[in-house]
């Protein structure tokens, strides 16, 4: 080897050994970039023969990305984003039905309070005006607390929407990014920092509707999400939500000029499939409860009070006006028009020889705050606690089944993070074996240039 040769050689080793500094310098920087993916530095040894004379090549950089552990976290980010969305629903609809301070639970027990103090004193004004106030005020509860629950599940509609064009933006990103890194890849290049981004972006879809991506030879993922194919090369559907027939959410996927397909029973995953359940399962079961609570309320209460006398000798009027089936009872529940302000129109005598003092009726009315309401052996109060303890126990799962998801999605993230993020430790130890390398090669590079001075001064 000559000492022409054995400058070419220290020359390749600062050139190696720059681009191995250089690729630390990115990964440091790069510590904390959302969808980063460690890089290495690939050297090659030059082999000695023909026109070369050894030494080293920069073969390229690596990305250090696992596309198992990927494919684990972006299910369990889908996962959790359900159970989010779910759990976050279920807060808001408990406490709509049991909120904090007053609500439904207390009303009944004032109402039934008031037809209590009512009986014992069926012909005092001051008693009857209570007993209105009382039952108006627990009608405004309960239908305030349907409409609360229908202009929730209209909200939820809204956010699917969103959430919905969120993850066809997405999409189509994440097809462009497929083209583009199929075109590095035929030019020989890696594509890494575009393979960054893609697989972001295919973790947000995760996060919003569930994914699952197949790469191929070229690089190019196939996204698979609710059942379907949602990109395919550079080609990527489109996702809406609309209403069904039966009001609840429509979820269509729309390949470019093909025909909507309907996923929704297969979004179970990601926000779209937490707000599907919580607005379409959890709030019906819900407004059923509270319908029927209501329904049954108003019949007994009616058919009691309908059969008695008030002080005007009237008969005949129910005290609540609502649906004349369950369907929708809570939020139509109201007092009755007839009696508002008319305290003598409330029936408290079982005949009209009984008034003005005659309490049957209004000892009959007071006293099913302790008889069965409708079918089954539960009173009034038990009726409505357990519509409340039925939400309560939905959102004690959605809560659970929130912190597990959070605990695996953490654990997928620390064995994805284990081989593609970057160790600040480790980059330091590369950054010094790098650093000591170079100044090798600086030196050989000055021991060269010396003797080849050396030569030249001594021809």
């Amino acid at each position: 080897m000559s000492l022409f040769s054995l400058l070419s050689v220290a020359r390749d080793g600062l050139v190696a050994q720059s681009a191995g500094v250089s690729t630390v310098g990115q990964n440091i920087a790069n510590a904390n970039t959302p969808g980063y993916v460690r890089r290495g530095v690939t050297l090659a040894t030059r082999p000695i023969g023909g026109a070369s004379m050894g030494g080293v090549e920069v073969v390229g950089t690596t990305r250090s990305f696992d596309r198992v552990s990927h494919r684990r976290v972006t299910e369990e980010h889908g996962r959790r984003g359900a159970a989010d969305a779910r759990a976050g629903t279920l807060a808001t609809v408990e406490s709509i039905v049991t909120p904090g301070s007053g609500g439904v639970g207390p009303r009944v027990n004032s109402f039934f309070q008031s037809l209590d103090s009512w009986s014992g004193l069926a012909g005092d004004t001051s008693a009857r005006l209570g007993v209105l106030q009382e039952a108006a005020g627990l009608a405004q509860e309960i239908s305030g607390a349907a409409a609360d629950l229908d202009t929730m599940r209209g909200d939820l509609f809204a956010q699917a929407q969103g959430v919905a064009g969120e993850v066809s933006e997405r999409l189509g990103r994440i097809a462009a990014l497929n083209t583009a890194i199929a075109e590095a890849t035929g030019r020989g290049e890696s594509g890494a920092d575009l393979r960054d981004q893609r697989d972001q972006l295919v973790l947000e879809v995760g996060d919003r509707l569930g994914a699952r991506a197949v790469e191929d030879a070229s690089g190019q993922v196939t996204l698979f999400s609710a059942g379907t194919v949602l990109v395919e090369g550079g080609r990527a559907s489109s996702v809406s939500v609309d209403l069904g027939p039966g009001g609840s959410l429509r979820v269509q996927a729309q390949p470019p000029g093909g025909q909507a397909t309907d996923v929704t029973a297969q979004v179970t995953q990601g926000t779209l499939g937490g707000l599907r359940e919580a607005r379409d399962v959890d709030i019906p079961r819900a407004q059923a409860g509270l319908d029927q609570f209501a329904f049954d309320l108003a019949t007994a209460m009616n058919t009691a009070h309908a059969s008695g006398f008030g002080l005007d000798g009237s008969t005949g009027r129910p005290l609540f006006t609502t649906t004349a089936t369950a369907t929708g009872a809570a939020r139509a529940l109201a007092l009755n028009p007839a009696l508002d302000g008319h305290p003598e129109r409330l029936a408290a005598s079982a005949t009209t020889a009984d008034l003005p003092g005659g309490n049957a009726i209004a000892l009959r009315l007071a006293g099913m705050s302790s008889r069965p309401l409708g079918t089954g052996t539960a009173t009034p109060a038990e009726r409505f606690g357990s519509v409340a303890a039925d939400v309560g126990t939905r959102r004690a799962a959605a809560d659970t089944e929130a912190a597990l998801r959070a605990d695996t999605v953490l654990q997928a993230e620390n064995l994805h993070e284990s081989s593609a993020g970057v160790s600040m430790d480790e980059e330091m130890v590369n950054l010094t074996r790098f650093q000591r390398a170079f100044e090798a090669s600086t030196r050989v590079l000055r021991v060269a240039d010396e003797l080849l001075d050396n030569l030249m001064k001594s021809i």
